[in-house]
């Protein structure tokens, strides 16, 4: 296993740092421009969002990455998967959220955010994009921030909502750990995953690449693409010994 030091899930920008370091590869950038989206944008100059785990002012802690892989259910939440056109496929399943532009550099992030309709205690799902990295979060309740107001009211969105793997509000620890397995970092009120494993590029994607990068010998492309790095980071928070909160974030690397 890998030690890190771990601040946010900015984690993440040092998780691919790391990887650049240890194997050579570079991040597949997931940033997504608002330009491409047909909903609205605004840009807010703070870090009133205290559920991103990209913000610049988290608790730093030390992590240690599990060499092993989630199944893919756990990056999937109502049918839309933490992949390329993260927001498009948001949009196009729950409704058009206006998107929330904060940070800049490695903290530089865009979120689009979905609240539950008459249910006393709201559930929120917020789908985020940063520098390397998408990140969902799917949250009971919690402190106001800046720009909440903009979240976009769906039935579809409830404290009944799950991961195709299975996971939801209200699971308790020994619930989660039955999905997840051992966490990285257990406390009272928290478990955290930190996971990496190297994985065999597809032969669709490598048709693709391969077309993109038709000035490299076979060798060169073989070298640089024929694997890439899968690094994860989840994060689930409990009160009262049920789960309140949690957010998925991943990054691939080739």
């Amino acid at each position: 296993m890998t030690t890190i030091k771990y601040m946010s899930a900015t984690f993440l920008v040092f998780a691919s740092l790391l990887i650049f370091a240890t194997f050579g590869c570079v991040p597949t950038f997931s940033w997504e421009m608002t330009s491409k989206q047909s909903q609205s944008s605004v840009h807010l100059e703070d870090n009133s969002d205290w559920w991103s785990l990209t913000r610049e002012d988290a608790d730093a802690e030390r992590s240690t990455f599990q060499e092993r892989e989630l199944s893919r259910g756990n990056f999937q939440i109502l049918g839309i998967n933490l992949d390329e056109g993260l927001f498009h496929h948001a949009v196009e399943k729950l409704g058009g959220a206006p998107t929330v532009e904060r940070g800049d550099a490695s903290t530089a992030r865009a979120q689009i955010c979905y609240v539950s309709i008459a249910e006393a205690t709201k559930t929120y799902l917020i789908f985020e994009t940063g520098e390397v990295n998408n990140t969902f979060y799917l949250i009971s309740g919690g402190a106001a921030w800046n720009g909440n107001e903009k979240c976009f009211a769906t039935e579809t969105v409830s404290s009944k909502s799950s991961t195709t793997s299975g996971l939801h509000l209200g699971l308790t620890p020994s619930q989660v750990i039955a999905i997840l397995g051992r966490p990285s970092i257990r406390r009272n009120d928290q478990l955290s995953y930190y996971l990496h494993i190297r994985k065999k590029t597809s032969e669709t994607d490598l048709k693709r690449m391969r077309q993109q990068h038709r000035e490299m010998s076979d060798k060169e492309f073989n070298d640089n693409y024929a694997f890439y790095d899968l690094t994860a980071a989840l994060v689930l928070k409990f009160k009262d010994s049920k789960l309140a909160y949690f957010a998925v974030s991943k990054l691939e690397t080739y």
